[in-house]
């Protein structure tokens, strides 16, 4: 091979000055791209392990207040029903929850197990998942892998912040409520508007 043309070829595999510094810079995005990647990535996941969702517990602000009660279906106890209260308005915290026993009744515990929930305006939701003959589901039971049914009108499970079926006011020094379901009970109109 001629040697212009051996050099001619070496020449054009190479690229411009332009092109060098272009691919220079392409390296240098690259590398402050991903490292602007990694930093958000670690300050996302520093804020959100410093928050958590909510309080990581009651806190030294954050009164408790006793929270107790009976939840009766067709006018009889309703065992084995998650009732949850879900705060509304400005009340502090994360709401409570209690599962009821056989004569109904229910105690509250916060999501950290702190008894009680604190005090406020709450909109209160109830559900009971049993299998489709109303017998309870096996204690190991995982959705999809057993047919699954709830219990009680949606209008009682579902909440939604603009149409509260059921609502509590907790106040101190304790609060106790009964809740009076009723199997056939349809939402209002508004339940079912999106807001």
């Amino acid at each position: 091979m001629d040697a212009t043309i051996r050099e001619r070829r070496n020449r054009s595999s190479q690229p411009c000055f332009p092109c060098l510094w272009w691919m220079d810079m392409s390296v240098c995005f690259r590398t402050t791209r991903t490292t602007t990647y990694t930093l958000a990535l670690l300050a996302a996941v520093t804020l959100l392990s410093l928050s958590g969702c909510g309080s990581s517990e009651a806190g030294p602000g954050i009164q408790m207040i006793p929270v107790s009660g009976t939840v009766m279906m067709d006018g009889k106890p309703l065992a084995g029903a998650m009732v949850e209260f879900h705060p509304t308005g400005q009340t502090a915290g994360n709401g409570g929850f209690g599962l009821t026993d056989d004569s109904g009744r229910f105690t509250l515990s916060d999501y950290h197990s702190n008894p009680g929930c604190p005090p406020g305006e709450y909109g209160v939701t109830f559900s009971k998942i049993t299998q489709p003959d109303g017998s309870p589901l096996p204690p190991d039971a995982q959705r999809g892998q057993v047919a699954m049914e709830e219990q009680i009108p949606p209008a009682y499970n579902l909440f939604k912040p603009h149409s509260i079926v059921q609502a509590a006011s907790v106040k101190g020094p304790e609060s106790t409520f009964d809740f009076e379901l009723d199997s056939n009970f349809k939402p209002p109109r508004s339940f079912f508007q999106e807001y």
